[in-house]
């Protein structure tokens, strides 16, 4: 089945408009992601009688946006961007309700189907920087792309104040406010996707199935969608089990959501120069730089467990996260046709979220049976694979791989 689809959205006239919305997006929906980070296994841990169960809600946000990426993109490519990321938008208003309506019954299971919903908002929102990449002019991807991924910024700076005045804003039912602050921050994005006027992509949309043979068989989409998925699982697995493992050092919920905000710094931040840094150094060494900044994020948690090693730590996954992510993002729109980008692109999250999902829910389990240093040693091994794949794709192609076609 197939879906002829109308120019691409490379024009110039709007884009910066378009980008911006887009970025402007990245935001609301960072803070909703933020604020169910600090809050989703504790609220889980509250309601849940196995307390190994924590990370299950937060858990079900990713595998839901892991079932929904593939129809979210074939939507998108028949209706457009605006109608997809519009739509994701309300079921993340509806989600975030819905958990606020969970924590007033102490309802572990409604908990559960609220971060379903919440999670296939996600399963549309993580296509904010392909839409940013397809609206770029020519060779402008990488900046593109990373000046969108740093709206998130705006959720390092209000993310932890937000969290902390809404945790028991609601008495006596912890973490509803923070819920409904979730279904506002979600109301901010529906409002932002209606202003968006971006074209469809470029080309013919086939179905996941067909059309990808021959993007598989390209080394450096293979490599860009494992380098997107070890910086993603890698990312999520420490930053989920960060609030409990903190609460089980002692550390208090104010602690915990200055590591966290750190942490967000690191993601985003410097996504405001990152696309420039490819742009003058290369692709290949700044992902390679990435996968080094998560090797010693992982050797610092492992170190201790104060606060500072937390918020080195996390600060230090998030500032390897920024260059690994955005790097692969970008490898992915130059290993794609115009053809394939529908499907290409559901297919890397297809993958990279699905293993982010069991990234969270064996992080509740982790946490529970091992310290926290044998749960960040555990992330070492993926992130030394993508560091040699790196290296292999940079002695084949150099350090700036030209775009599929061009």
């Amino acid at each position: 089945m197939t879906a002829t689809v109308t120019d691409s959205a490379r024009a110039p006239g709007g884009s910066r408009r378009a980008i911006a919305l887009l970025s402007l997006s990245q935001g609301f929906y960072t803070i909703m992601t933020m604020l169910l980070v600090t809050v989703s296994a504790l609220a889980g841990h509250m309601l849940a009688e196995d307390k190994s169960l924590a990370t299950l809600p937060f858990a079900l946000t990713f595998i839901a946006n892991t079932a929904t990426t593939i129809p979210a993109s074939m939507l998108m490519a028949r209706q457009g961007r605006r109608a997809g990321f519009a739509l994701g938008a309300c079921l993340g208003i509806a989600g975030a309700l819905l958990a606020a309506v969970a924590i007033a019954m102490a309802s572990f299971l409604l908990l559960c189907a609220a971060m379903v919903l919440v999670g296939m908002s996600n399963g549309f929102s993580v296509f904010l920087r392909h839409a940013a990449g397809e609206a770029a002019p020519r060779g402008g991807e990488a900046r593109a792309i990373a000046f969108v991924i740093s709206g998130g910024l705006l959720a390092a700076l209000v993310g932890p104040t937000l969290a902390g005045a809404s945790r028991d804003a609601i008495s006596p039912y912890p973490f509803l406010g923070t819920y409904l602050v979730i279904a506002g921050a979600a109301l901010l994005m529906l409002i932002a996707a209606l202003a968006l006027d971006l074209r469809k992509p470029a080309g013919t949309v086939k179905s996941l199935s067909g059309g990808l043979g021959a993007a598989f068989r390209r080394p450096r989409f293979v490599i860009a969608i494992l380098a997107g998925i070890t910086a993603y699982t890698v990312m999520n697995l420490l930053m989920t089990a960060t609030p409990l493992a903190m609460v089980a050092c002692g550390l208090d919920f104010t602690s915990t959501a200055q590591v966290i905000q750190w942490h967000v710094l690191g993601m985003f931040a410097p996504a405001l120069i990152v696309g420039r840094l490819i742009e003058r150094f290369g692709l290949m060494p700044m992902m390679l730089a990435g996968c080094l900044l998560m090797a010693m994020a992982i050797g610092v948690g492992a170190s201790g467990i104060s606060v500072w090693h937390f918020r080195i730590s996390l600060t230090l996954l998030g500032l390897g996260w920024s260059a690994l992510f955005v790097g692969a993002t970008t490898l992915v729109s130059l290993s794609l046709l115009p053809a394939e980008r529908g499907p290409g692109q559901a297919a890397n999250d297809f993958l990279v979220f699905g293993l982010v999902a069991l990234s969270a829910f064996f992080s509740g389990q982790l946490i529970e049976r091992f310290d926290w240093a044998t749960l960040t040693l555990s992330a070492l091994p993926p992130v030394a694979l993508t560091a040699c794949a790196l290296a292999w794709l940079w002695a084949m192609e150099g350090t700036r791989p030209r775009a599929i076609g061009v």
